[in-house]
């Protein structure tokens, strides 16, 4: 008689061979991630109309938490995925409070202070049961669970206060427990050390998922942006060439983000895949920011010279982008056949990001196209080396 599958699944460690069955990303996953896309979303769009610096600031402290939430459950989803009832159950009780981060995202440092930070403490809880239940019945796993539990309670404690503050208190302290959630992994470096190794399909594959939804802002960012001049009758032919610019400029972090960085996993080595997970939390920071920065430049077209706000947005994020892409590569694990060289790659990126912050920070008159096109010619040096290595490499499946 053919063994039935249990509706109701013990947590249990996925071994090697059970990584090779889960392969690919599910369906429960990508319904998962839509809400994130329209958190994303959220918060790029804020960003966009409020470029003071206290806004940006507020806006990378919204996005690592948000970052870290989706990051959170889809550690656990890595090590303790199961076919059962009990994983939808636990996934839509994590998409109601990210559903209110989305509610509350825009003014969430502010105005909805209390609703966004409710959201994040709730979100965290639900995926600190799921930890506390897997350490419950995984023995190996009970020292690891054990400290993301005290973690958890320093950050609620640090949150509850927050509530009583008012001000830049209150989300100085919001700040302060999202640092100490994302620092909390790092202290059980010795105790996941021993545990089976991340999948060298599923997690990075799952990152590339995400890196694509954040990419998506820059084309809503041009398509924002050039709404807006739509709508005022400024739109001409100027216009639709900075939103082409802006395009391309998306375009090519995804060119060098997915020639460089997907699909490929970090070393095995649990505190460089804890780095590699950070250096993802800088670069789609980063990214959404230029999706944003590029709404702006669109929106300042109207104008003979870009505004300073706009200018830095736009520099830092694309800066910031291609420095995190080329630091990610000093971290994965090189398959036999991988082209690029393993310092001149990362170098490559280095020195882009310079040439991108010295020249764009500089008050030289910059207009939209100016400076869109400087961020482009930028971008074109480590675009131009991917191809070449990837094109003229010999195809080991060709006999």
């Amino acid at each position: 008689m053919t063994a039935t599958r249990r509706a109701w699944q013990r947590p249990a460690l996925r071994t090697d061979e059970e990584f090779d069955q889960h392969r690919s990303v599910g369906w429960l996953e990508l319904f998962f991630d839509l809400v994130f896309v329209v958190v994303i979303s959220r918060l790029a769009h804020h960003l966009a109309a409020h470029l003071h610096a206290v806004d940006a600031v507020k806006f990378v402290v919204q996005f690592v938490a948000v970052f870290w939430v989706w990051n959170a459950f889809t550690y656990y989803t890595e090590r303790f995925e199961s076919d059962g009832v009990e994983n939808r159950l636990f996934t839509f009780l994590a998409m109601v409070p990210v559903a209110g981060l989305a509610i509350f995202a825009e003014e969430g440092l502010g105005a909805t202070y209390l609703g966004f930070a409710l959201a994040y403490l709730l979100a965290r809880t639900v995926n600190q049961i799921s930890w506390a239940r897997a350490g419950w019945h995984v023995p190996a796993f009970r020292p690891t669970a054990a400290r993301f539990l005290c973690g958890h309670v320093l950050v609620t404690a640090v949150l509850l206060g927050s509530l009583a503050a008012t001000g830049t208190a209150r989300w100085s302290l919001f700040a302060l427990a999202v640092a100490l959630d994302i620092a909390t992994p790092y202290f059980t470096t010795a105790q996941q050390s021993t545990l089976p190794k991340l999948s060298t399909s599923k997690f990075p594959e799952r990152f590339g998922q995400l890196t694509m939804i954040v990419l998506g802002e820059a084309v809503v960012g041009v398509i924002v942006g050039l709404s807006g001049l739509a709508d005022q009758g400024q739109l001409g032919g100027s216009g639709i060439g900075i939103g082409a610019l802006g395009l391309a400029v998306g375009f090519a972090l995804w060119w060098l983000y997915f020639d460089f960085v997907a699909r490929r996993t970090p070393r095995p080595a649990f505190l460089t895949a804890l780095f590699w997970v950070y250096l993802h939390l800088v670069t789609l920071t980063a990214i959404t920011a230029t999706g944003a920065g590029i709404s702006a430049a669109i929106t300042d077209s109207a104008t003979a010279s870009l505004t300073d706000p706009s200018r830095y947005l736009l520099v830092s994020g694309v800066a910031l982008s291609v420095l995190g892409i080329g630091a990610l590569q000093t971290t994965l694990t090189r398959a036999a056949d991988e082209p690029t060289h393993p310092r001149l790659s990362p170098a490559l990126h280095l020195a882009a990001a310079v040439v991108i912050a010295t020249l764009g920070t500089l008050n030289l008159g910059w207009n939209a196209e100016a400076l869109l096109a400087l961020l482009l010619a930028c971008l074109a040096a480590p675009m131009a080396y991917g191809s070449f290595v990837w094109f003229t490499a010999a195809d080991p499946h060709r006999s």
